[in-house]
């Protein structure tokens, strides 16, 4: 059987990974900041109105600091991916100046919407961080130049094996995790944005999507069907990052390695979810019956995933990840989560909660775009 799809790849996959991932960063700021991205209108005498009216005179060291460590680690990420040769000043310069620069503009965006505030304290925040990360940056690409810097083989640098795209998905997979999900390692949830959309093209007598779910069940959902459909969630959750993950590194002690590191991650950030919405006190009140029985089952499939070949893992993925969707949406609602969750899209990390859930989102299908490449012919090339 060919294994053209899992060849080793040249030198240049650890900065193309960087640039993937400093791209991803920068969007994510972007969305961040905007976050929610309605009623556009001009509320200030001009965009850039805010650098004129002086430092805030309410703010706190959290969003400081905040802002400061998010476009340190933007910077950090470009001068890695695009400077990684260029002399330390020259891309300390370029980086910071991006920085600043995609910070004012952002800023300045904030200027036209009714729920962001622009700052000019922010904007000093995240080119100071911007300068910070980039410093770092340059420090690391000047000792990986180092001529006694010992070589390591391609073969060894089990990072650098996958495709830069992979190791996106999965660490937007991870990220997903922390969005408060009634339903373990759930993604892909489009009822909320098709009833928002909804909403605004049919303003009048807008159909109801949550009673299509309603009906289905007949208007209260057994027991059993609900644990059921956990199960299958979790199962095709687990052979999707499993197919994902197999892609990204040779040899059954790593994968292995990988999957574990994995599932260690997601459940904590699931955790970490679960008392945002629950307290301390139900910290694991994820591990229900139907998560455990996909745990169980979706191990055991991971397995026969392993010894597939790329084209059919790749297959593997978008049937799985397609089912996900499908269960995910098709899964009876749940009141009291839904009020509970209420709550905390309105807090003060709602910019960063409507982020995680955009990932969500969007994961599965992008997912199942990049195993239709891995599938098809060209597979055996990096997205």
């Amino acid at each position: 059987m060919s294994t053209t799809f899992d060849a080793s790849p040249g030198p240049g996959r650890g900065t193309a990974l960087m640039r993937a991932l400093g791209l991803l960063f920068a969007a994510a700021i972007a969305f961040a900041t905007l976050y929610p991205l309605v009623d556009w209108r001009l509320r200030a005498t001009g965009g850039f109105a805010f650098l004129l009216g002086g430092l805030p005179r309410y703010w706190t060291w959290f969003d400081v600091l905040s802002n400061v460590l998010a476009y340190g680690v933007l910077a950090l990420l470009l001068t890695l991916g695009w400077l990684s040769r260029a002399r330390p000043w020259v891309a300390v310069a370029a980086v910071t100046v991006a920085g600043s620069l995609l910070s004012l503009s952002l800023e300045a965006a904030q200027s036209y919407l009714p729920a962001r505030v622009p700052s000019l304290l922010d904007w000093f925040a995240n080119t100071f961080g911007s300068a910070g990360g980039a410093w770092l940056g340059a420090t690391l690409n000047r000792a990986a130049q180092r001529p006694d810097r010992p070589a390591v083989p391609v073969r060894e640098r089990w990072y650098e094996q996958g495709p830069p795209m992979g190791w996106v998905l999965l660490l937007m997979w991870l990220s997903a995790q922390l969005v408060p999900q009634r339903l373990l390692f759930a993604t892909g949830h489009v009822e909320p944005a098709a009833q928002r959309l909804l909403d605004r093209v049919w303003p009048v007598d807008t159909p109801d999507l949550s009673m299509l779910t309603g009906r289905l069940w007949g208007g209260v959902a057994p027991t059993g069907y609900g644990v059921a459909i956990e199960a299958g969630v979790v199962v095709c959750a687990a052979c999707t990052v499993g197919a994902l993950a197999f892609a990204l590194v040779h040899g059954p002690r790593r994968r292995l390695a990988l999957v574990a590191c994995i599932a260690l991650v997601a459940a904590g950030l699931r955790t970490i979810a679960t008392q945002m919405v629950y307290g301390p006190a139900a910290s694991f009140a994820w591990l229900t019956p139907g998560a455990q029985g996909g745990l169980v089952v979706g191990t055991v499939l991971l397995y026969g995933l392993e010894t597939l070949g790329p084209r059919w893992r790749a297959v593997a993925g978008i049937v799985t990840a397609a089912a996900g969707v499908v269960l995910v949406n098709l899964a009876p609602e749940d009141r009291y989560f839904e009020t509970m969750v209420a709550g905390m899209q309105a807090g003060p990390l709602s910019n960063l909660h409507g982020l995680l859930r955009a990932v969500s989102f969007v994961w599965p299908m992008l997912a199942i775009v990049w195993f239709w490449r891995r599938a098809g012919r060209a597979g055996a090339r990096s997205l």
